[in-house]
């Protein structure tokens, strides 16, 4: 009986299908100061320090977009590969990172 189970079990893990998966990260790539000068950047930074404790980049990154990060296999992750990204020129370009 042992014997039985342990083939039957053998089996199961051998004829398991292998899934195509991988970690995949929604990021964001803020451009906002892509246009700034060094100046207008200082700037910037110093009236975030004093309002939020952080620079301008550090306050877009944590206080509105928290990137999200998880395993995905099969048809989820063809669908994560096929998303196109979100673009605004001069603002942002969200898009996910797959490994």
């Amino acid at each position: 009986m042992k014997k039985c189970f342990l083939l039957i079990a053998l089996a199961g893990v051998l004829l398991t299908s292998c899934k195509k998966c991988k970690d995949c990260e929604y990021k964001v790539d803020w451009q906002i100061t892509d246009g700034l000068s060094a100046e207008d950047l200082a700037m910037n930074n110093a009236q975030y320090q004093l309002l939020y404790g952080m620079d301008y980049e550090e306050y877009l990154q944590q206080g509105l977009f928290t990137p999200s990060s998880a395993e995905y296999c099969g048809d989820d992750l063809d669908a994560i590969e096929a998303t196109a990204d979100v673009n605004i020129t001069g603002l942002y370009r969200f898009y996910w990172e797959c490994k």
